[in-house]
């Protein structure tokens, strides 16, 4: 059930009555609100051959109201992108889709001094660019292409409280309960990230970025809103800790935040722990993570008697929330990435790898870096006129 409490420096936005989904549709399918939205989809090839991206695709094409979609696509060569596109063809509304490991995306990147790489951070990066391209856009809506429990009403739940003037935020955070009939999800969250929080928060009390990052009910969402304006000005991570860096970036400009109820019960692909290979799995998403709140917190080591303690607590809470709630309890997996996790932020921390200039910060050095960009994008009709798609 939804409760009315606000903490922190940002505001949490409810769902406190059955109509709310209601009104946030109703505001954002005006004509002249909606055709200035558009979904970020960043994905990668292999998620074509589950049974989320297809079930997505098909929710969203009955959103009309969406005035564009933006698709990012990792991983792919010709042939698999041509399995994208037609997919992606099904969308009736203007749809652009990036082949981000083509070759011209590739002497794009070298043009502009990047040298080669890949990841969610790069693929959003590209889509944003897209969408600065785009002078009747002005929100972006993200959200993952992996949701086995999508609901449609997630794009206008995250768009709504950007597109009114009556609440006027400049970015939204999307939050939900993880749980499926194995058990509770988002042990990076519920047994890292919060105990992380809550210790670095106790040597530094007054510190704003921990306060602030502490107010999100689950700070590792990959479902956001942004006016365009933001996302052309923020530099992005590519690294595992991208979702709380760019809270971290949102923070610094000072703009007005929120999050967002989206739905009661959320999941979707599973990483492998990986506890043997540090490069993989939530092996390396935490790694990347505690050097990302270490270097916002200011400082250079983490307390780790004091994180064992509020990871035991941890422990403990959620697994009585559990047995409060009749879901299985997991205590094997619940162990083995605590005592990962424990590991991890005694570690001495990696250096993570610098960000991607913002588009705005880009655009003074390489001015016509966008419309290179586009034409990278080439033009290519595939449904009906309604899609440009990448060579």
């Amino acid at each position: 059930m939804a409760d009315f409490h606000q903490q922190g420096p940002i505001t949490t936005l409810h769902r406190l009555t059955e109509g709310a989904n209601t009104q946030a549709l109703s505001f954002v399918s005006q004509p002249s609100v909606g055709s200035g939205v558009a979904l970020v989809l960043p994905c990668l090839i292999s998620e074509l051959e589950g049974s989320a991206l297809p079930e997505i695709i098909r929710q969203v094409s009955s959103l009309r109201w969406l005035g564009r979609v933006i698709i990012g696509v990792d991983g792919a060569n010709a042939d698999s992108f041509k399995a994208a596109q037609a997919l992606f063809a099904s969308l009736p509304q203007q749809t652009t889709v990036i082949w981000n490991d083509s070759e011209k995306m590739v002497s794009f990147d070298q043009n502009i001094g990047l040298s080669a790489g890949t990841g969610k951070g790069r693929n959003l990066w590209r889509c944003f660019g897209a969408a600065a391209s785009y002078q009747d856009i002005h929100t972006i809506v993200v959200h993952d292409a992996d949701i086995s429990t999508y609901e449609s009403s997630f794009v206008a739940r995250l768009a709504h409280p950007i597109v009114d003037d009556q609440m006027g935020f400049d970015f939204v955070k999307g939050f939900y309960p993880r749980f499926d009939h194995q058990g509770l999800n988002g042990r990076v969250t519920r047994l890292l990230v919060g105990p992380l929080l809550d210790s670095l928060a106790s040597s530094h009390p007054s510190h704003p970025g921990i306060r602030y990052l502490q107010s999100f009910r689950y700070p590792l969402a990959g479902e956001f809103a942004a006016r365009a304006s933001l996302t052309s000005s923020i530099t992005i991570p590519e690294h595992w800790g991208v979702d709380i860096s760019l809270l971290a970036k949102v923070h610094s400009l000072g703009v007005r935040v929120a999050q967002t109820d989206l739905t009661d019960r959320y999941d979707h692909k599973h990483q492998i722990l990986s506890p043997d290979d540090p490069e993989s799995g939530l092996h390396r998403m935490a790694r990347d993570i505690i050097s990302t709140l270490v270097s916002i917190s200011g400082r250079e080591n983490i307390e780790g008697p004091d994180f064992d303690a509020r990871l035991d607590h941890a422990l403990l809470s959620h697994r009585s929330n559990a047995i409060s709630n009749a879901i299985p309890i997991n205590s094997d997996a619940e162990n083995s990435a605590a005592k990962l996790f424990a590991e991890l932020v005694r570690e001495t921390q990696t250096p993570l790898p610098p960000n991607l200039p913002s588009w705005k910060q880009l655009s003074t050095e390489f001015p016509n870096c966008i419309q290179e960009l586009m034409s990278a994008v080439e033009s290519q009709s595939i449904s009906d006129g309604a899609t440009d798609t990448s060579p």
